[in-house]
């Protein structure tokens, strides 16, 4: 069911029951969805589309033109007498801020109100302490919005590990070693303005909801590879998040008794086959000195381990490719346990380490497909992210517009 049926349906709950305002709520943000999916539409479209009276159209347009959210823009073809008025979102009523917390880095991206984006920006980070991410994000945002001088309506944040969205609380990101860090309310203090959070993986997984192919599948399936390994999980055209912790495909033990992970269990894929632990294997493996040196000035960041592995593949490749016909299998592994699990329609591979997909990938797919249960893997879609590294972030946005123009409040 789409977002619009959804609240044709819950618009005509509330007009059997319910308040005035709610109705409205339900109605203005019935609008504006449509609106935005027809990116032009004029009102009496609207009305039928909506199901809503052309009176109640124009009532709630005429206040929406007057609030600045959107505006006319032109007209559309007529067969015959006036030509009606196209209605658009007003790309300058306001911006969103999208920022992903990585290992040794943030992420920055900011759209106009229709979820355009304008504007993408890389810092790197010498800390993971929350308050000095916080002023990282300040200075990489002045530094952007000295271009543009924009309301900033919202932040989203996209941020690995367990969160709780409600509260705006990182319950636990091994990977940052956060537990319990009210990040929402230190960037709500520093920015003034709304900050919803939410995991990263499935702020990538929004992104592809909305620009991707991702919300053409009933069941869907989205993992990422690099420096962590997580995952999401789409129902319905909807992430499934539960409390916070969906989707730790990461912290599946695939090796009995196996390296220690950074969540404190054995043997967990991350551990065994994140960006760290194959610098780690590379450098074991390898019989080059030069190799070896250099694995003495890696650093715990994404940008370092991955450079370490680009040198490998040049200057010892024989240990380059042990390492990855390892790291294939433990992936296939991954992969057939969801397939067993889930029963995708669609699979989606994103993440850093599609840099090497070449070395992996479909030896991955294929001993997934082989190897699960009967002929679940059969039909399953399996893709790699076309979007760019700007989807986790973009992803934030996204639900931070879903959250204010498109969602009815539960309160």
């Amino acid at each position: 069911m789409n977002l619009v049926n959804s609240l044709k349906k819950e618009s005509d709950k509330m007009k059997r029951r319910g308040s005035k305002y709610l109705i409205k709520e339900i109605n203005e943000k019935l609008i504006l969805r449509t609106i935005y999916n027809n990116e032009k539409i004029d009102r009496a479209s609207i009305a039928k589309q909506t199901g809503l009276s052309p009176a109640a159209v124009t009532k709630i347009t005429a206040e929406l033109i007057n609030q600045g959210m959107i505006l006319e823009a032109g007209s559309a073809k007529s067969s015959g007498g006036r030509k009606p008025i196209l209605l658009s979102l007003n790309p300058d009523y306001g911006q969103f801020l999208g920022v992903k917390i990585g290992v040794g880095y943030i992420e920055l991206a900011i759209t106009d109100f229709t979820g355009k984006m304008f504007e993408n920006q890389r810092c790197d980070t010498e800390s993971s302490d929350p308050v000095s991410i916080v002023e990282v994000v300040k200075k990489c945002w002045n530094k952007c919005n000295s271009k543009s001088d924009g309301n900033l309506l919202g932040i989203g944040i996209a941020v690995s590990g367990v969160v709780d969205s409600k509260e705006g609380i990182v319950k636990d990101s091994f990977l940052l070693g956060w537990r319990d860090v009210r990040i929402a309310e230190l960037l709500k203090k520093a920015f003034k303005c709304e900050v919803l959070v939410m995991n990263d993986v499935d702020s990538f997984a929004m992104s592809h909801l909305w620009l991707g192919k991702a919300g053409q599948y009933s069941n869907a399936v989205v993992i990422t590879l690099g420096i962590g390994i997580g995952g999401a999980l789409i129902i319905d055209g909807k992430i499934h998040t539960a409390k916070g912790g969906v989707g730790e495909i990461g912290h599946m033990t695939v090796v009995k008794d196996g390296t220690t992970c950074s969540c404190g269990s054995k043997g967990c894929l991350e551990a065994e086959a994140s960006f760290g632990s194959l610098v780690k294997k590379v450098a074991s493996t390898t019989k080059n000195i030069q190799l070896r040196e250099l694995y003495k000035s890696v650093k715990q960041s994404e940008s370092s381990e991955i450079e370490y592995l680009r040198k490998a593949k040049n200057i010892d490749p024989e240990a380059f490719e042990s390492v990855f016909d390892e790291y294939a299998q433990l992936i296939g592994i991954a992969l057939k346990n969801i397939i067993n699990m889930l029963a995708p329609d669609y699979l989606l591979i994103g993440g850093e380490a599609l840099e090497f997909k070449d070395h992996f990938l479909n030896e991955s797919i294929l001993f997934a497909v082989k190897n699960a249960f009967g002929r679940l893997g059969d039909n399953v879609i399996f893709e790699i992210d076309e979007l760019g590294e700007e989807s986790w972030a973009l992803g934030s946005i996204y639900n931070l517009m879903d959250e204010k123009l498109f969602r009815v409040s539960q309160k």
